[in-house]
């Protein structure tokens, strides 16, 4: 018996390399810098965020990517006495440099020796690919308790390169 559940873990993980094989080869990795700001009633764009994340695209079929992503941002002072760390993952469509999608995101705050994680929340995404450059505009709105649907929202640009 033991010898049957070990073959057929590794009929399923050599089928699984081989499937994965031509989609990782086409995955496209990047580096991206950028700003964010506040979007929110009362205060909007008075403050500025530098981003910098890494993204992965892996292809599923010709028309869609599946992009999981890691953003840090920190406020315009450079002190690093708060900054936010986005985790999450995209689905995008693409057709010829294009693309457009939504996913989620789980923010992580850390400031002054402390930490706090919001509810994951929503990012919308757009953009465009030139050759190994990747412009891309998003829109992220901020899930917690006490905070009502797009009431702490955050509009950002990012400007990167794919590897």
């Amino acid at each position: 018996m033991r010898k049957t559940i070990l073959t057929v873990s590794a009929a399923a993980l050599l089928l699984t390399v081989v499937a994965a094989g031509p989609a990782w080869s086409q995955t496209q990795v990047s580096l991206n810098a950028g700003v964010q700001t506040n979007v929110w009633q009362g205060t909007s764009f008075d403050n500025a965020w530098f981003t910098l994340d890494l993204r992965i695209g892996i292809p599923l079929g010709a028309s869609f990517e599946l992009s999981p992503e890691i953003l840090y941002a920190v406020d315009d002072s450079f002190d690093f006495s708060i900054g936010w760390l986005y985790p999450g993952v995209l689905l995008n469509f693409k057709s010829g440099g294009f693309f457009a999608g939504g996913g989620v995101t789980l923010p992580i705050v850390f400031g002054e020796g402390d930490s706090d994680t919001a509810s994951p929340s929503p990012k919308v995404n757009l953009g465009y690919n030139f050759g190994h450059l990747k412009l891309t505009a998003y829109f992220q709105t901020l899930l917690d308790s006490g905070l009502d649907f797009l009431d702490l929202n955050f509009a950002g640009v990012t400007l990167g390169y794919r590897f």
